[in-house]
């Protein structure tokens, strides 16, 4: 188990949840999330792990440059196409054990970037930026409304453990007994969610 699995483990260890790794047999037959997540001997749902590194492109430009010579330069930032990826590979995990989603399906990410937050995940998610002021700009419309349009309705809770910044529970609210069975789980009382205008 790497570090962030190991993380992600004890987050839900103490919250309650008895956490279990799928059987080598059951992973060399084909995709598996990284977890089945157990209460009181009960399933309740599925959890796939994510990891946003740190990003090191500028400091092996700087590595691989002489004293005085100019480094970097212009490229698309690549932390709404990590976690676009994260979810679909996420989500064709989940199809692989859970397709007809009689389960919830949890996605935790783990984030070891300072340059991405939890707005990032709800950029991409909502094709919205939320500027200070509470308006929202559909500025990532390409991201929400791309291949993870309909993917991404299939995760029914984002749990985001950051370095930087706050832990933080994300439900999608796309499917009514999942979401009140989870909001249930991690004692989460529904009329409490702040809900994100779109």
């Amino acid at each position: 188990m790497d570090p962030d699995e190991e993380k992600v483990k004890r987050y839900l260890e103490e919250r309650g949840f008895t956490v279990e790794r799928f059987s080598k047999t059951e992973t060399r037959a084909g995709k598996t999330p990284d977890f089945r997540v157990f209460r009181n001997g009960e399933f309740l749902f599925y959890c796939e792990v994510k990891s946003s590194p740190e990003d090191r492109w500028l400091d092996e430009q700087l590595n691989g440059t002489a004293p005085g010579e100019l480094a970097g330069g212009a490229r698309n930032d690549p932390i709404f196409n990590r976690l676009t990826n994260d979810i679909h590979e996420a989500v064709k995990q989940f199809d692989a054990v859970n397709n007809d989603q009689r389960h919830p399906n949890i996605l935790a990410l783990v984030n070891h970037d300072d340059m991405c937050g939890f707005n990032d995940l709800l950029g991409i998610l909502t094709g919205n930026f939320y500027a200070d002021d509470g308006t929202a700009h559909p500025i990532y419309r390409q991201f929400s409304h791309g291949r993870i349009k309909d993917e991404k309705g299939e995760i029914h809770l984002f749990i985001w453990l950051d370095d930087h910044e706050p832990d933080r529970l994300l439900f999608s609210q796309t499917e009514e007994t999942h979401h009140a069975a989870l909001c249930a789980a991690f004692g989460v009382e529904q009329n409490e969610i702040k809900q994100i205008g779109s």
